[in-house]
């Protein structure tokens, strides 16, 4: 084992989580102040969705040795995004997705839920999942999300906005909003269609898949779903032939436009450990 493998197995290690968190989050917040919103809206949109694909590390409890540490800054990173705790909805979704992977019970709302049904393309969106996710916690029809958290969440977002307009700078606040927007409609989406759906007769669990801007390894996901909390950069391939980079765009087309493909059936390998929902 050389000396980079033995860094990667140390404790020392987290601090790449938080050193990517912290680089990345300056990286957004400087392309907000210094660029006009239609130069800073794909490159926010880049950076916004790969700060999204790192805090789930949090989630799953790999930063820090308590959970509640762990909770703290997923929650500050909430409110600081304005997301107004709508990211602890993603908390509760993101655990269910682990502990249920292709079974009835991954989805908080099912299908044929009172008041959770939405049909066919719009179904399928992360965009529409998350905001019926919402408005039935607010409806407290998700007893198992905590309150306390969300409001949390939303009390940092109000004061983000305050302090932005108290700067002088409240079109930050707009550009943030039209990037969380994007994000969630597009490569959240994308993400989404391409690691776990199929055609009909495929008996993996997930798919794993190149690409060409770095993602923290997520698209390794056959090994991040067997191995929750394994750190981002101790995720290996467990598919001899991953997708190719095309496969990103192109499963959601063929997802939502040809109707080809249906979400993969197998489950995997769900360690324990995977991260709490309070």
């Amino acid at each position: 084992m050389n000396t980079w493998q033995q860094f990667l197995r140390s404790s020392r290690a987290a601090w790449l989580k938080h050193g990517s968190l912290l680089g990345l989050s300056a990286l957004y917040v400087w392309l907000l102040l210094a660029l006009p919103f239609w130069l800073a809206l794909l490159p926010g949109v880049l950076v916004g969705h790969r700060i999204g694909v790192l805090l789930p590390e949090y989630l799953h409890g790999t930063a820090f040795r308590r959970y509640r540490h762990n909770l703290q800054v997923f929650t500050l990173w909430d409110g600081m995004l304005l997301l107004f705790g709508g990211f602890k909805i993603f908390h509760a979704s993101h655990l269910a997705h682990h502990r249920h992977l292709n079974t009835p019970e991954e989805e908080l709302i099912p299908r044929n839920a009172p008041g959770g049904a939405v049909g066919g393309f719009w179904r399928e969106l992360e965009m529409v999942k998350h905001f019926v996710y919402l408005a039935d916690a607010l409806r407290g029809r998700l007893p198992f999300v905590r309150p306390g958290r969300m409001l949390a969440g939303f009390a940092i977002s109000v004061g983000c906005i305050a302090l932005w307009c108290a700067l002088g700078r409240a079109d930050v606040v707009g550009k943030m909003l039209a990037i969380n927007l994007v994000t969630l409609l597009v490569p959240v989406s994308l993400r989404a269609a391409v690691e776990h759906y199929s055609h009909s007769d495929d008996p993996s669990s997930t798919n794993e898949y190149r690409v060409t801007l770095p993602l923290f390894n997520l698209n390794r996901h056959v090994h991040h779903h067997e191995a929750p909390r394994c750190p981002w950069y101790r995720l290996e391939w467990r598919t001899p032939r991953p997708l190719p980079t095309s496969s990103y765009v192109t499963h959601c087309w063929r997802l939502h436009v040809r109707k080809e493909l249906v979400r993969m059936g197998a489950p995997a390998v769900r360690g324990a450990g995977q991260g709490r929902s309070d």
